[in-house]
């Protein structure tokens, strides 16, 4: 009892101290509570909208990605059509056909006899192209489709891959304004809305449509150049000699790194003054004007390109991308020339180091050719969508080519 009525004594004594004390403490506690939960919850929904538009930038980033996979292959007929014109293979071997047939009906026929008429019965395609082929003796015509069949390839590979890496670079460049602002305004900011949309549609387009230098001009240099080195590099080689595929990999990596060390980017893009007027001349000419004022969105896209194209980093890519097709093209040649080897070879069993007739590999590249130029591969595990073909993929799923993208992507300065 006497404990309890010294408790109730110092209880009356301190009650005044003892209530401000528990309000003090209680209301702290909440005060506290209340501040730090506020905080947690802030913070979690702070991480959650970081990672809400770090996932949505990266969709975009994807489909940006996807985006330049279906332009390309849109864009592969424009490109590869005039360059197939332009190497007429096909009129070559038409015209060794004829001679072949002739030679085993044993007919005499001149030179003189084998006219525009004569060819149209055995092909009724690339008729201008076959009549300048007619004139030609057997082994003219064996030269005319070595180096044409090596230079149609070549030109493939080299083309293709600088549309692809200049898709890449003209797509991530536009996407990347609508990921920057995606982003403010998720973030509670806001975005300065654009006074005219369809002047900026007008801009992007005209931008993007300046890879009409490489799909019109760009490629008849590259070719001419290309077709140059290969008349150098198999001088001394006629259609019955023969190589190892390890041999012909080799003279095709040389020709390779001697055109990119041939200031080949001027041919991918208009980087001078005088042919971004040409390239805009034949696509948007009354977008001209906007090449002379500082302030146009549009110099300011076809500057950053430029620099973008100067940059070392560009240069290390597309040699990459070339380095890619070829290596596809050997795996490709080698698979088709020799089988039982190629599985073999797989296993690290047998090198190969087996020789061919020139004759056999010009035959299947024109083959490799025709899979170049493919956009209209269908898979039916893709229920009929446009899958490109392997050199177009295979260049498409490159590391390189997709930390290229990126660095575009994240630069904001």
């Amino acid at each position: 009892m006497a404990i309890f009525s010294s408790l109730a004594s110092f209880f009356r004594r301190h009650k005044r101290k003892l209530i401000i004390t528990t309000t003090l403490t209680v209301s702290a506690y909440f005060v506290i509570n209340h501040f730090i939960f506020k905080k947690l919850r802030d913070f979690q929904k702070s991480l959650k909208q970081e990672l809400f538009i770090k996932e949505q930038i990266k969709r975009r980033f994807i489909q940006t990605q996807n985006d330049c996979h279906s332009t390309v292959l849109s864009l592969l007929p424009v490109l590869t059509q005039p360059i197939t014109d332009y190497l007429p293979i096909e009129s070559i071997t038409n015209a060794l056909k004829l001679r072949k047939s002739n030679s085993n009906n044993n007919q005499e026929m001149s030179d003189s006899l084998l006219t525009a008429n004569n060819l149209l019965l055995h092909s009724n395609e690339n008729m201008n192209n076959e009549t300048s082929y007619i004139n030609k003796s057997k082994v003219e015509l064996w030269n005319d489709l070595k180096i044409k069949t090596l230079t149609r390839t070549l030109t493939l590979i080299h083309s293709i891959s600088g549309l692809l890496l200049l898709t890449r670079l003209q797509l991530n460049i536009l996407a990347r304004r609508s990921y920057l602002e995606l982003a403010i305004v998720m973030a509670g900011g806001k975005v300065e809305a654009s006074n005219d949309q369809y002047n900026d549609y007008l801009i992007e387009q005209a931008y993007l449509s300046l890879s009409w230098w490489l799909l019109n001009n760009g490629w008849i240099k590259l070719s001419d150049n290309i077709e140059s080195l290969i008349i150098k590099k198999f001088e001394n080689l006629n259609a019955k000699s023969q190589l190892s595929i390890s041999q012909f990999e080799l003279i095709l990596n040389e020709i390779n790194q001697e055109v990119l060390n041939s200031n080949i980017l001027g041919l991918l893009f208009p980087l001078n003054y005088d042919h971004l007027i040409e390239t805009l001349l034949n696509t948007n000419p009354q977008l001209v004007n906007e090449l002379d004022d500082s302030n146009s969105n549009l110099l300011k896209l076809i500057n950053e390109t430029n620099l973008l194209i100067s940059n070392d980093f560009f240069q290390e890519i597309y040699s990459k991308l070339i380095s890619s097709s070829t290596n596809t093209l050997i795996s490709n040649l080698f698979f088709n020339l020799d089988h039982d080897s190629f599985v073999l070879h797989q296993q690290n069993q047998v090198t190969n180091d087996k020789k061919f007739k020139l004759a056999n590999f010009l035959a299947q590249l024109s083959i490799q050719c025709g899979i170049i130029c493919d956009n209209n591969h269908f898979a039916q595990y893709d229920h009929h969508e446009l899958t490109g073909n392997i050199y177009i993929n295979t260049l498409n799923d490159l590391d390189d080519l997709e930390e290229f993208s990126a660095s575009i992507y994240s630069n904001f300065e």
